[in-house]
């Protein structure tokens, strides 16, 4: 995380090619003049949004790290590690530098390895459910309609419901099995060094080797902390809620009303999880192409630049907005 110059260019090179597809496409004064067409009320919905996204996050982070290691100004370094954890993850093929990133930002300032990763498992799991949860109403009240329409749906329907479900497995055995936990912690360290984001890699790898059995003696506090987890849920409940009505709050501004919240709720919930299996940062370009083949059905004529403002609002505002705020505080030291 210290090689800032490196994130600036990433950010900067994939707001460029962004940029120049749409202005190649639409031409600057159309796409001006629609985006000035857009309702700004129903546009305001869909930023407040991403910001209570962003809350959310925090406050599942602050919940948990208040319970199992309370410290001094635990609020505000919870929402470094949220920020920290949203711009790696967006840079990063398949949002893969959000744990790791997080974990070693959670380690910088204090926290042992071992907590620090039974933290984010905590946090993960409950993400997996939620999100599994929130397909699985997709798919029962929503599958018929968008099969009807979008052709191989049912295909891209049971991808997301094995990935889904093969994430949550893979992290059930990481709790539990102890060699593949060290497997995968000896191949993140490495990964982080050949990034440059971590030093010394020999020393970090055995620290962490101490840290494993930590580790896994906290993993059994999901069961000792239901209420803690409970608590965690509902937020990470209101968090995806606020993010699926993101499209729906979008296609109102267009002064579109045909179509139900819960209906585009669900085509977000569908291209979410296809956005999962994209191995690009922010899975760049297999996102727009989803976005543009279910949200055609609502947004017809005025997709693209629909896609244009979506990828504004629910991708680079997250990587502008965590950018500035790693770069104003680099470092949060915790003390229990």
């Amino acid at each position: 995380m210290k090689n800032k110059m490196i994130n600036i260019i990433v950010v900067l090179l994939s707001a460029c090619i962004f940029f120049s597809f749409f202005i190649f496409t639409k031409g600057i004064s159309s796409m001006i003049q629609e985006l000035k067409s857009l309702d700004i009320r129903w546009m305001s919905l869909a930023i407040i949004a991403v910001i209570l996204f962003w809350t959310f996050e925090t406050m599942i982070l602050y919940i948990i790290m208040k319970k199992l290691y309370p410290g001094e100004r635990l609020f505000f370094k919870s929402v470094k590690f949220q920020m920290v954890g949203q711009f790696f993850g967006a840079i990063t093929p398949l949002g893969a530098g959000s744990h790791p990133s997080q974990l070693y930002a959670m380690t910088e300032a204090g926290m042992p390895a071992g907590l620090s990763g039974s933290i984010l498992i905590i946090k993960f799991m409950i993400h997996e459910i939620v999100n599994i949860f929130f397909l699985v109403v997709s798919l029962l009240f929503k599958f018929n309609y968008f099969n009807l329409k979008i052709k191989y749906f049912f295909y891209f329907a049971i991808f997301g419901v094995v990935i889904n479900i093969g994430v949550m497995l893979l992290a059930v055995s990481i709790v539990i099995n102890k060699k593949i936990t060290k497997g995968i912690i000896n191949f993140i360290v490495k990964l982080l060094g050949k990034i440059h984001i971590m030093k010394d890699i020999k020393s970090k790898q055995d620290k962490i080797e101490t840290e494993i059995e930590s580790f896994h003696k906290n993993a059994i506090l999901i069961g000792k902390h239901i209420g803690m987890c409970a608590h965690a849920l509902v937020y990470s409940l209101l968090q995806w809620i606020t993010y699926f009505s993101i499209p729906y709050f979008i296609y109102r501004s267009f002064g579109f009303s045909s179509t139900d919240l819960w209906t585009i709720m669900a085509a977000q919930v569908f291209l979410t999880v296809f956005m999962t299996a994209i191995p690009l940062p922010g899975a760049e370009g297999g996102a727009e192409g989803g976005f543009y083949i279910i949200f055609n059905l609502f947004f017809k004529a005025k997709t693209v630049i629909a896609l244009f403002v979506w990828r504004i609002i629910t991708y680079y505002l997250s990587i502008i907005v965590s950018s500035i705020f790693i770069l104003a505080f680099p470092n949060v030291h915790l003390k229990k």
